[in-house]
């Protein structure tokens, strides 16, 4: 019989079982985000425990997918077995505490750049009674491959509400096969579509009075709003002093016309004069006129009156006897 030193000379025998997990990411959860932002003296009190943690996601996936649950500071990394449990687990989200808990798909503490071409969309101005699977397929016609979906929820004091904001985010497989506009219909209504690199054709350009890009990207050349040329801007154009010459030289030369046409139509009445003198007679003369025959006829009057008196005097004188 082997002595206990020859036993565990090369270390413990037992069956190694296969406790590794999987190679599917885990997702994340941040606890602040059911809580919020407390001081630490009462933080401790309000911690999630595993027990209603592990509670929590079998109600969303079967019990027998979760493979690990950890907590590192108050951010969860919840471990399933299949990659279908974790997108059902991102889509459907997560209560606690009577919230609704986003599920993060990376670790937010980590900020750091990446090659990824996923395009975030961010679709606007839909009701939040509408379906979201109208959504959805409006942009599945564009050629868009969805990865995942979620109703953006409001962020009051540093916290996640319940509140949903209106905001559907979108992200899709990128890049896209096909750009979207700025505004399409979903179902009855207008929607606001927002990504980046998203290009606008309403957008007019103020330096060559071009659409589909801005002043700051434009690589063309000056354009004139006054003439419509190109190679110069407005306070430089010169037409504009050309023209305003040009109408006053225009004005100018009917404004001659005028007073040469003016003058020719008092000019033909005095040659007429000129040609008959005795047919006509100035409107003084005329005027004249009449005042000195009427003095006359009342000068030829008082005369006959004078006449007749004088005559009358002789006759009465005769009469009387000497």
């Amino acid at each position: 019989m082997a002595s206990y030193a020859e036993a565990f000379k090369n270390g413990p025998k037992f069956d190694q079982s296969d406790d590794s997990i999987s190679s599917v990411k885990p997702v994340f959860i941040e606890e602040s985000d059911v809580f919020g932002d407390i001081p630490k003296p009462h933080l401790k009190s309000l911690y999630l425990t595993i027990d209603e943690m592990y509670k929590a996601i079998g109600a969303v996936v079967p019990r027998r997918s979760i493979k690990g649950l950890q907590r590192i500071r108050g951010l969860w990394r919840i471990y399933l077995d299949t990659e279908k449990e974790t997108e059902s687990l991102l889509s459907d989200g997560l209560e606690l505490r009577g919230k609704s808990i986003f599920i993060y798909s990376r670790n937010p503490r980590v900020r750091f750049e990446e090659n990824s071409t996923d395009v975030k969309i961010r679709v606007k101005d839909v009701p939040l009674s509408a379906d979201d699977g109208q959504i959805l397929r409006a942009l599945e016609g564009y050629n868009c491959t969805i990865l995942k979906h979620f109703r953006e929820r409001f962020r009051f004091e540093y916290q996640i509400t319940d509140c949903q904001t209106g905001d559907r985010i979108v992200i899709c497989d990128g890049p896209l096969a096909k750009a979207i506009p700025k505004s399409i219909p979903i179902g009855k209504y207008r929607a606001t579509v927002l990504y980046k690199g998203q290009q606008n054709d309403n957008i007019k350009c103020n330096k060559c009075m071009e659409t589909g890009h801005k002043t700051r990207d434009c690589q063309n050349d000056w354009k004139c709003r006054s003439c419509g040329e190109s190679g110069h801007r407005q306070n430089e154009c010169t037409s504009d002093l050309s023209s305003n010459h040009d109408h006053e030289q225009e004005n100018s030369s009917v404004h001659d016309e005028d007073q040469n046409d003016h003058c020719e139509a008092y000019a033909e009445p005095q040659s007429e004069e000129n040609e008959d003198p005795e047919a006509t007679q100035s409107p003084v003369d005329i005027v004249e006129a009449i005042p000195t025959t009427s003095i006359e006829t009342e000068l030829q009057q008082s005369q006959s009156i004078l006449t007749g008196i004088v005559t009358n005097n002789s006759e009465l004188l005769d009469d009387i006897p000497i």
